[in-house]
Protein backbone atom coordinates (compact mmCIF):
# COMPACT_ATOMS: atom_id res chain seq x y z
CA UNK A 1 0.00 0.00 0.00
CA UNK A 2 1.40 3.19 -0.75
CA UNK A 3 0.27 5.12 1.98
CA UNK A 4 3.33 6.64 2.66
CA UNK A 5 2.36 9.05 -0.10
CA UNK A 6 0.10 11.83 1.19
CA UNK A 7 -2.88 11.74 -1.40
CA UNK A 8 -6.37 10.64 0.55
CA UNK A 9 -7.21 8.73 -2.82
CA UNK A 10 -6.25 8.01 -6.38
CA UNK A 11 -8.65 10.92 -8.69
CA UNK A 12 -11.85 9.31 -9.47
CA UNK A 13 -12.60 11.42 -12.22
CA UNK A 14 -9.78 10.34 -14.34
CA UNK A 15 -10.38 6.47 -13.75
CA UNK A 16 -14.19 6.61 -14.16
CA UNK A 17 -13.50 8.09 -17.91
CA UNK A 18 -11.65 4.94 -18.88
CA UNK A 19 -15.24 3.20 -17.97
CA UNK A 20 -15.98 4.95 -22.23
CA UNK A 21 -14.09 1.79 -23.93
CA UNK A 22 -16.85 0.80 -25.79
CA UNK A 23 -16.78 4.47 -27.37
CA UNK A 24 -13.59 4.56 -28.54
CA UNK A 25 -12.92 3.89 -32.11
CA UNK A 26 -11.80 0.57 -33.54
CA UNK A 27 -10.95 -1.55 -36.69
CA UNK A 28 -14.76 -3.03 -36.31
CA UNK A 29 -16.26 0.41 -36.08
CA UNK A 30 -14.11 2.88 -38.27
CA UNK A 31 -14.31 0.06 -41.06
CA UNK A 32 -11.07 -2.14 -41.85
CA UNK A 33 -11.30 -1.22 -45.62
CA UNK A 34 -11.01 2.27 -44.62
CA UNK A 35 -8.04 1.88 -42.57
CA UNK A 36 -6.59 0.15 -45.04
CA UNK A 37 -7.28 2.48 -47.37
CA UNK A 38 -5.47 5.18 -45.19
CA UNK A 39 -2.89 3.49 -43.59
CA UNK A 40 -0.99 3.85 -40.56
CA UNK A 41 1.50 6.11 -41.89
CA UNK A 42 -1.17 8.35 -42.95
CA UNK A 43 -3.16 8.15 -39.82
CA UNK A 44 0.09 8.51 -37.57
CA UNK A 45 0.76 12.03 -39.21
CA UNK A 46 0.29 14.59 -37.15
CA UNK A 47 -0.85 16.81 -39.55
CA UNK A 48 -3.57 14.87 -40.44
CA UNK A 49 -5.79 16.65 -37.44
CA UNK A 50 -8.59 17.03 -39.04
CA UNK A 51 -9.11 12.66 -40.25
CA UNK A 52 -7.49 11.86 -36.98
CA UNK A 53 -10.19 13.93 -35.07
CA UNK A 54 -13.18 13.01 -37.37
CA UNK A 55 -11.94 9.02 -36.67
CA UNK A 56 -11.83 9.55 -32.69
CA UNK A 57 -15.19 11.07 -32.77
CA UNK A 58 -16.89 7.79 -33.76
CA UNK A 59 -18.63 5.91 -30.57
CA UNK A 60 -18.78 9.24 -28.29
CA UNK A 61 -22.43 8.75 -28.13
CA UNK A 62 -21.56 5.63 -25.63
CA UNK A 63 -18.82 7.61 -23.89
CA UNK A 64 -21.00 8.67 -20.02
CA UNK A 65 -23.56 5.96 -21.42
CA UNK A 66 -20.07 3.37 -20.31
CA UNK A 67 -18.94 5.70 -17.35
CA UNK A 68 -22.67 5.82 -15.63
CA UNK A 69 -22.78 1.79 -15.93
CA UNK A 70 -19.61 1.17 -14.32
CA UNK A 71 -18.43 2.25 -10.84
CA UNK A 72 -14.36 3.06 -11.71
CA UNK A 73 -11.57 1.70 -9.85
CA UNK A 74 -9.24 4.00 -8.06
CA UNK A 75 -5.41 3.88 -7.73
CA UNK A 76 -2.48 5.53 -6.96
CA UNK A 77 -0.55 4.38 -9.68
CA UNK A 78 -1.84 1.82 -12.73
CA UNK A 79 0.26 -1.23 -11.70
CA UNK A 80 -0.66 -0.72 -8.05
CA UNK A 81 -4.43 -2.67 -6.59
CA UNK A 82 -7.57 -0.61 -6.34
CA UNK A 83 -7.67 1.10 -3.37
CA UNK A 84 -11.58 2.51 -3.86
CA UNK A 85 -14.35 3.06 -6.41
CA UNK A 86 -15.95 5.99 -8.03
CA UNK A 87 -19.62 5.90 -9.20
CA UNK A 88 -20.89 8.37 -11.74
CA UNK A 89 -24.48 9.66 -10.94
CA UNK A 90 -24.58 12.38 -14.00
CA UNK A 91 -22.18 13.02 -17.24
CA UNK A 92 -22.53 14.90 -20.17
CA UNK A 93 -19.97 14.54 -22.92
CA UNK A 94 -19.28 17.48 -26.39
CA UNK A 95 -17.26 17.72 -28.71
CA UNK A 96 -15.58 21.22 -29.75
CA UNK A 97 -14.82 20.82 -33.60
CA UNK A 98 -13.30 24.21 -35.06
CA UNK A 99 -10.55 24.84 -37.59
CA UNK A 100 -8.55 25.98 -34.33
CA UNK A 101 -9.83 24.29 -31.42
CA UNK A 102 -11.04 20.39 -31.72
CA UNK A 103 -11.18 18.72 -28.01
CA UNK A 104 -13.60 16.47 -25.63
CA UNK A 105 -15.07 17.90 -22.43
CA UNK A 106 -16.89 16.07 -19.99
CA UNK A 107 -18.86 17.37 -16.77
CA UNK A 108 -19.67 14.56 -14.37
CA UNK A 109 -20.83 14.31 -10.81
CA UNK A 110 -21.03 11.10 -8.79
CA UNK A 111 -19.94 9.55 -5.25
CA UNK A 112 -17.78 7.47 -4.16
CA UNK A 113 -14.66 5.83 -1.32
CA UNK A 114 -10.81 5.39 -0.98
CA UNK A 115 -8.92 3.84 1.45
CA UNK A 116 -5.30 4.78 3.15
CA UNK A 117 -3.93 3.94 6.31
CA UNK A 118 -3.51 7.47 7.52
CA UNK A 119 -7.30 8.05 6.90
CA UNK A 120 -9.45 4.44 6.99
CA UNK A 121 -12.19 4.95 4.56
CA UNK A 122 -12.77 7.81 3.10
CA UNK A 123 -16.55 9.17 1.34
CA UNK A 124 -16.62 11.51 -0.78
CA UNK A 125 -18.92 13.11 -3.60
CA UNK A 126 -16.99 14.77 -6.37
CA UNK A 127 -18.30 17.18 -9.75
CA UNK A 128 -15.89 18.81 -12.50
CA UNK A 129 -15.21 19.38 -15.42
CA UNK A 130 -12.50 18.57 -17.60
CA UNK A 131 -11.27 19.49 -21.08
CA UNK A 132 -9.24 16.34 -22.89
CA UNK A 133 -7.56 17.38 -26.13
CA UNK A 134 -7.25 13.55 -27.88
CA UNK A 135 -5.29 12.05 -30.28
CA UNK A 136 -3.98 8.64 -31.58
CA UNK A 137 -1.18 6.19 -32.58
CA UNK A 138 -1.11 2.91 -34.47
CA UNK A 139 1.93 0.19 -33.43
CA UNK A 140 2.13 -2.98 -34.42
CA UNK A 141 -1.60 -3.19 -35.21
CA UNK A 142 -3.00 -1.79 -32.03
CA UNK A 143 -4.45 1.39 -31.69
CA UNK A 144 -3.67 3.90 -28.94
CA UNK A 145 -5.84 6.86 -27.95
CA UNK A 146 -4.50 9.16 -25.93
CA UNK A 147 -6.53 11.67 -23.86
CA UNK A 148 -4.44 14.59 -22.39
CA UNK A 149 -6.07 17.08 -20.35
CA UNK A 150 -6.11 20.35 -21.45
CA UNK A 151 -7.68 22.36 -19.00
CA UNK A 152 -9.87 21.52 -15.70
CA UNK A 153 -12.97 23.63 -14.25
CA UNK A 154 -14.62 24.17 -11.39
CA UNK A 155 -13.99 20.52 -9.99
CA UNK A 156 -15.71 20.21 -6.45
CA UNK A 157 -15.01 17.63 -3.59
CA UNK A 158 -16.61 16.88 -0.34
CA UNK A 159 -16.00 14.46 1.87
CA UNK A 160 -19.12 12.41 3.30
CA UNK A 161 -17.85 10.53 5.70
CA UNK A 162 -14.29 9.35 7.23
CA UNK A 163 -13.86 6.35 9.37
CA UNK A 164 -10.08 7.29 11.44
CA UNK A 165 -11.06 9.63 14.15
CA UNK A 166 -7.21 9.85 14.80
CA UNK A 167 -7.57 11.69 10.87
CA UNK A 168 -10.41 13.81 12.08
CA UNK A 169 -8.96 15.00 14.80
CA UNK A 170 -5.62 15.66 13.40
CA UNK A 171 -7.25 17.49 10.25
CA UNK A 172 -9.03 19.59 13.36
CA UNK A 173 -5.71 20.03 15.33
CA UNK A 174 -3.74 22.01 12.42
CA UNK A 175 -7.06 23.64 10.38
CA UNK A 176 -6.53 21.32 7.35
CA UNK A 177 -9.56 21.39 4.90
CA UNK A 178 -10.00 17.71 3.75
CA UNK A 179 -12.08 19.02 0.96
CA UNK A 180 -9.36 21.26 -0.53
CA UNK A 181 -6.90 18.84 0.22
CA UNK A 182 -8.70 16.31 -1.93
CA UNK A 183 -9.54 18.95 -4.86
CA UNK A 184 -6.08 19.51 -5.21
CA UNK A 185 -5.19 15.65 -5.07
CA UNK A 186 -7.67 15.23 -8.16
CA UNK A 187 -6.44 18.34 -9.99
CA UNK A 188 -3.14 16.72 -10.17
CA UNK A 189 -4.52 13.65 -11.10
CA UNK A 190 -6.93 14.71 -14.18
CA UNK A 191 -3.68 16.55 -15.74
CA UNK A 192 -2.44 13.13 -16.06
CA UNK A 193 -5.01 12.18 -18.74
CA UNK A 194 -5.32 8.16 -19.81
CA UNK A 195 -4.51 6.19 -22.56
CA UNK A 196 -7.52 3.85 -24.15
CA UNK A 197 -5.55 0.79 -26.75
CA UNK A 198 -7.33 -1.62 -29.23
CA UNK A 199 -5.14 -4.02 -29.78
CA UNK A 200 -7.03 -6.59 -32.10
CA UNK A 201 -10.01 -7.42 -34.75
CA UNK A 202 -11.38 -9.19 -31.58
CA UNK A 203 -11.78 -6.01 -29.97
CA UNK A 204 -9.61 -6.29 -26.97
CA UNK A 205 -9.44 -3.21 -25.20
CA UNK A 206 -7.24 -1.65 -22.18
CA UNK A 207 -7.08 1.66 -19.89
CA UNK A 208 -4.43 2.47 -18.43
CA UNK A 209 -4.07 6.16 -16.30
CA UNK A 210 -1.26 8.34 -17.77
CA UNK A 211 0.41 8.38 -20.94
CA UNK A 212 0.83 4.43 -21.83
CA UNK A 213 4.26 4.48 -24.77
CA UNK A 214 3.41 2.45 -27.83
CA UNK A 215 4.07 -0.91 -27.46
CA UNK A 216 3.05 -1.06 -23.70
CA UNK A 217 0.17 -2.60 -21.84
CA UNK A 218 -1.09 -2.28 -18.28
CA UNK A 219 -0.68 -4.60 -16.10
CA UNK A 220 -3.18 -7.37 -15.84
CA UNK A 221 -3.20 -10.81 -12.82
CA UNK A 222 -4.86 -12.63 -15.35
CA UNK A 223 -3.69 -13.81 -18.68
CA UNK A 224 -6.76 -15.10 -21.25
CA UNK A 225 -6.72 -17.57 -23.43
CA UNK A 226 -9.59 -18.42 -24.51
CA UNK A 227 -11.47 -15.93 -27.04
CA UNK A 228 -15.34 -17.27 -26.17
CA UNK A 229 -16.79 -15.09 -23.22
CA UNK A 230 -16.54 -11.42 -23.01
CA UNK A 231 -13.70 -10.12 -20.38
CA UNK A 232 -15.35 -7.20 -17.99
CA UNK A 233 -13.46 -6.96 -15.53
CA UNK A 234 -9.55 -7.98 -14.71
CA UNK A 235 -7.52 -6.54 -12.44
CA UNK A 236 -6.16 -5.99 -8.45
CA UNK A 237 -7.95 -4.50 -5.53
CA UNK A 238 -6.63 -4.17 -1.66
CA UNK A 239 -9.82 -5.07 0.79
CA UNK A 240 -8.56 -3.73 4.31
CA UNK A 241 -10.03 -5.44 7.50
CA UNK A 242 -13.66 -4.47 8.09
CA UNK A 243 -13.65 -2.86 4.32
CA UNK A 244 -15.54 -4.11 1.00
CA UNK A 245 -15.40 -3.34 -2.74
CA UNK A 246 -18.07 -3.67 -5.23
CA UNK A 247 -16.81 -4.59 -8.87
CA UNK A 248 -19.18 -3.55 -11.23
CA UNK A 249 -22.03 -3.23 -12.36
CA UNK A 250 -21.72 -5.31 -14.97
CA UNK A 251 -24.92 -6.04 -18.05
CA UNK A 252 -26.17 -9.17 -18.83
CA UNK A 253 -27.83 -8.97 -22.23
CA UNK A 254 -29.29 -12.05 -22.81
CA UNK A 255 -31.28 -14.13 -20.64
CA UNK A 256 -28.89 -17.06 -21.80
CA UNK A 257 -25.83 -15.77 -20.37
CA UNK A 258 -23.67 -16.65 -17.29
CA UNK A 259 -21.37 -14.49 -15.25
CA UNK A 260 -17.62 -16.72 -15.15
CA UNK A 261 -15.73 -15.75 -11.89
CA UNK A 262 -12.29 -16.09 -11.11
CA UNK A 263 -10.67 -14.66 -7.58
CA UNK A 264 -7.28 -15.35 -5.54
CA UNK A 265 -6.38 -13.97 -2.23
CA UNK A 266 -3.30 -13.03 -0.92
CA UNK A 267 -2.24 -11.48 2.42
CA UNK A 268 -5.44 -12.45 4.34
CA UNK A 269 -7.01 -16.41 5.28
CA UNK A 270 -10.28 -15.46 3.08
CA UNK A 271 -13.00 -13.03 1.71
CA UNK A 272 -16.18 -13.38 0.77
CA UNK A 273 -17.40 -13.28 -2.69
CA UNK A 274 -21.19 -12.65 -3.32
CA UNK A 275 -22.77 -11.58 -7.19
CA UNK A 276 -26.24 -9.50 -6.39
CA UNK A 277 -27.87 -7.45 -8.67
CA UNK A 278 -27.25 -4.29 -9.17
CA UNK A 279 -29.98 -2.71 -6.90
CA UNK A 280 -28.96 -4.36 -4.27
CA UNK A 281 -25.33 -3.48 -4.85
CA UNK A 282 -26.46 0.45 -5.27
CA UNK A 283 -28.05 0.23 -1.78
CA UNK A 284 -24.84 -1.01 -0.54
CA UNK A 285 -23.21 1.41 -1.74
CA UNK A 286 -25.28 4.43 -0.80
CA UNK A 287 -25.05 3.28 2.85
CA UNK A 288 -20.78 2.13 2.25
CA UNK A 289 -20.05 6.02 1.10
CA UNK A 290 -21.74 7.60 4.14
CA UNK A 291 -21.46 5.34 7.37
CA UNK A 292 -18.24 3.87 8.81
CA UNK A 293 -18.03 0.03 9.14
CA UNK A 294 -18.85 -2.41 6.38
CA UNK A 295 -22.67 -2.51 4.54
CA UNK A 296 -24.98 -5.13 5.20
CA UNK A 297 -26.49 -7.22 2.23
CA UNK A 298 -29.19 -5.18 1.42
CA UNK A 299 -31.14 -8.41 -0.20
CA UNK A 300 -30.53 -12.25 -1.61
CA UNK A 301 -27.29 -12.86 -3.09
CA UNK A 302 -27.31 -15.16 -6.22
CA UNK A 303 -23.67 -16.39 -5.21
CA UNK A 304 -22.31 -16.30 -1.56
CA UNK A 305 -18.95 -18.25 -0.69
CA UNK A 306 -15.49 -17.86 0.66
CA UNK A 307 -12.75 -17.51 -1.47
CA UNK A 308 -9.64 -18.54 0.69
CA UNK A 309 -6.04 -17.96 0.24
CA UNK A 310 -3.49 -20.00 -1.78
CA UNK A 311 -6.64 -21.89 -4.06
CA UNK A 312 -8.25 -20.12 -7.09
CA UNK A 313 -11.72 -19.94 -6.64
CA UNK A 314 -13.12 -20.42 -10.18
CA UNK A 315 -17.56 -20.22 -10.28
CA UNK A 316 -20.09 -19.27 -12.35
CA UNK A 317 -23.58 -18.26 -11.91
CA UNK A 318 -26.44 -18.24 -14.97
CA UNK A 319 -28.21 -14.74 -14.56
CA UNK A 320 -31.40 -13.31 -16.28
CA UNK A 321 -30.63 -9.89 -18.46
CA UNK A 322 -29.63 -7.06 -15.95
CA UNK A 323 -26.77 -5.68 -14.13
CA UNK A 324 -24.49 -7.09 -11.23
CA UNK A 325 -22.11 -6.51 -8.88
CA UNK A 326 -19.12 -8.91 -7.74
CA UNK A 327 -19.09 -7.94 -4.11
CA UNK A 328 -15.81 -8.78 -2.02
CA UNK A 329 -15.94 -8.46 1.64
CA UNK A 330 -13.47 -8.52 4.10
CA UNK A 331 -15.29 -7.72 7.19
CA UNK A 332 -17.83 -9.85 9.68
CA UNK A 333 -20.62 -7.95 8.19
CA UNK A 334 -22.12 -10.42 5.29
CA UNK A 335 -21.12 -13.66 5.22
CA UNK A 336 -18.92 -16.68 6.98
CA UNK A 337 -15.48 -14.63 6.87
CA UNK A 338 -14.72 -12.78 10.19
CA UNK A 339 -11.45 -11.89 9.83
CA UNK A 340 -9.92 -11.61 13.49
CA UNK A 341 -6.95 -9.31 14.17
CA UNK A 342 -4.94 -7.57 16.59
CA UNK A 343 -4.80 -4.23 17.37
CA UNK A 344 -2.59 -2.56 14.38
CA UNK A 345 -2.48 -5.77 12.26
CA UNK A 346 -4.87 -4.49 9.37
CA UNK A 347 -4.25 -7.88 6.81
CA UNK A 348 -5.29 -5.99 4.03
CA UNK A 349 -6.39 -8.66 1.54
CA UNK A 350 -4.79 -8.69 -2.08
CA UNK A 351 -7.76 -9.74 -4.53
CA UNK A 352 -6.89 -10.34 -7.86
CA UNK A 353 -10.38 -10.63 -10.03
CA UNK A 354 -11.44 -11.43 -13.14
CA UNK A 355 -15.44 -11.36 -14.64
CA UNK A 356 -16.49 -12.78 -17.73
CA UNK A 357 -19.60 -13.20 -19.55
CA UNK A 358 -20.74 -15.92 -21.80
CA UNK A 359 -23.27 -18.26 -23.12
CA UNK A 360 -24.66 -20.64 -19.96
CA UNK A 361 -23.72 -24.42 -19.73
Amino acid sequence: MLAHRSALLALPSVALLGLALAGCPSKESLGSSALGLVGAGVINNPKNRTLRFDMLKFGLDQFCHEMLKLGAPLKLDDDQPVIGRFFADSCNSQVIDTETHKSFVVQYAGKGFAWSNVTGRVGFSAAGLVEFAPDFQMNDGALYVYFRSKKIDDTTFQTLMMESAVARGGIAAVGANPDTFGRQVMKSELERGFTVVRYDSGGQTDFSLGILPKGERPYRPFQIEHANKLVLANDRTEIHAGQQDFVGGFEVEDDDQALYLTVSVDGAPAVDAFVVPKAVGDQMIARYVQTAGAAPLAGPALIAEPASAGQLWKRFVRVPKGAYYLVLDNSAMAGAIAPTTAPGDDRAAKVDYLVEVGDAP
